[in-house]
């Protein structure tokens, strides 16, 4: 966590080397495709999850491509895990200890990510759309036992949607880097994808992106 923290603080003072690139102007025409990768702090929005694992927040770690559909508007794809590992105790339901219990989630979005013409070397841009969640549990221990497990379906997978905004710096033409917040919600094993519920949450992630066309 704290290396992921580092990361996002330092990456941007990164970017003055562009200014030492030679002198360049955005072309005119939008890039066509680009691709990323990310180290984030992710927040779990899910209430009960700090009665089995050791914090709400770690490290996440993604990737994702974009193909541009029309104008500004970004076809994207994305991909991204978070992992957490159990806190000291006893897990009541079961009588195991809770430090042996593992939080395993992924998700896939798929969504729409409206990017302005970059024409200085700043910019910004926002998407949102759906995600599908995965999640495991290493057994016995899950944090559902403790949220009503008489309505839990064993299914470990859900969707939601996610909202997100960003800025980036154009390093070189076609060399990017960004800072991002996204706020997901999705639930899983028959659950609600409200807050409460949710296996979604807060994203704070930094990142390089190619635009190689």
């Amino acid at each position: 966590m704290k290396n992921n923290l580092l990361f996002l603080i330092s990456i941007f003072p990164l970017t003055s080397f562009g200014q030492w690139a030679e002198d360049y102007y955005q072309p005119v025409v939008q890039p066509r495709f680009y691709v990323g990768g990310d180290a984030a702090a992710f927040r779990i929005s899910l209430r009960s999850f700090k009665d089995v694992y050791e914090n709400k927040w770690n490290d996440s770690y993604g990737g994702f491509i974009g193909v541009r559909a029309f104008g500004s508007h970004y076809v994207m794809a994305r991909y991204g895990v978070f992992e957490q590992v159990g806190k000291q105790g006893i897990h009541l339901p079961t009588g195991a200890n809770m430090a042996d219990a593992r939080w395993e989630e992924s998700w896939v979005k798929l969504g729409l990510r409206i990017h302005p013409p970059a024409e200085k070397k700043w910019g910004s841009y926002y998407g949102f759309g759906l995600g599908f969640f995965s999640v495991k549990e290493k057994e016995p221990i899950s944090v559902f036992d403790i949220e009503a497990p008489q309505k839990e379906s064993p299914e470990g997978t859900g969707s939601g949607f996610y909202l997100e905004f960003g800025i980036d710096y154009f390093i070189f033409s076609k060399l990017s880097a960004f800072f991002d917040v996204e706020v997901s919600s999705g639930g899983t094993r028959g659950r609600s994808s409200f807050e409460a519920m949710s296996v979604g949450g807060w994203r704070f992630s930094a990142g390089i992106v190619v635009w190689p066309f």
